[in-house]
């Protein structure tokens, strides 16, 4: 009887603490009726492809002088997630190398992505961040991928873990950026990043190796601005 019963309670607390799931491409549907994006304490399963919108469109063949188009999807609605897990990949950039196509996506209202974790690729190369773009708290367990992105205010990556570490190269920042208490393992490439202060990288932790190599705050070398704060 006193064994059925620690079963029961067991079942029970993980029950309590189980996630709901909900699937990648049920959000895709969402975003292509307009319809604004909102979960919280979730895990979504699939492949999450925000360049697979129906609004995609040719945009030019501006990445390399070999690319056969760039393509362009406009994420035209509000997405929140909170304390959610993406157990698939988080696309907002791919190339097909052998058709030598680029697809992007750009997010033209908030992006929140706040205390979530993303147990596979995440990539937001060339992706253009139009609102509110807030990482805050979050887990990327593979290397983040925000190179060549741009950001209309300030983004968040306060208390972010980079476990794999990320990709900041070329990226530029405006005011207001937070990657205060950010932990960066691996490499942590902010090679030709140009910064705007003010700036908060107050108890950032490098637990690996990272590049600032040409990194500018205010057009000021950056290295500097490291040793004094």
């Amino acid at each position: 009887m006193k064994h059925a019963f620690a079963i029961l309670v067991c079942l029970t607390f993980t029950a309590a603490f189980a996630k709901d799931k909900v699937k990648a491409s049920d959000i895709i549907k969402q975003i292509n009726k307009g319809q604004a994006v909102e979960y919280a304490n979730v895990e979504i399963e699939g492949d999450l492809d925000f360049t697979n919108l129906e609004n995609e469109r040719q945009v030019g063949n501006w990445v390399t002088s070999f690319d056969n188009g760039t393509y362009r999807s406009k994420v035209e609605v509000a997405v929140k997630f909170t304390e959610c897990i993406f157990l698939g990949d988080v696309l907002a950039y791919y190339n097909i190398p052998r058709k030598h196509e680029t697809h992007i996506a750009h997010f033209e209202k908030d992006a929140i992505f706040k205390n979530c974790t993303f147990q596979k690729a995440s990539e937001f190369k060339y992706s253009e961040f139009n609102g509110v773009a807030n990482f805050e708290g979050c887990v990327f367990n593979e290397a983040a991928n925000f190179k060549y992105a741009q950001f209309s205010n300030g983004p968040l990556f306060a208390n972010t873990k980079f476990e794999s570490g990320a990709d900041f190269k070329y990226t530029k920042f405006p005011r207001e950026t937070s990657f205060e208490k950010a932990t960066f393992h691996g490499l942590a490439n902010f090679k030709y990043t140009k910064f705007r202060s003010p700036l908060n990288m107050k108890g950032v932790a490098f637990e690996g190796s990272e590049d600032f190599k040409y990194t500018r705050i205010d057009g000021k070398s950056f290295t500097s601005y490291l040793v004094r704060n």
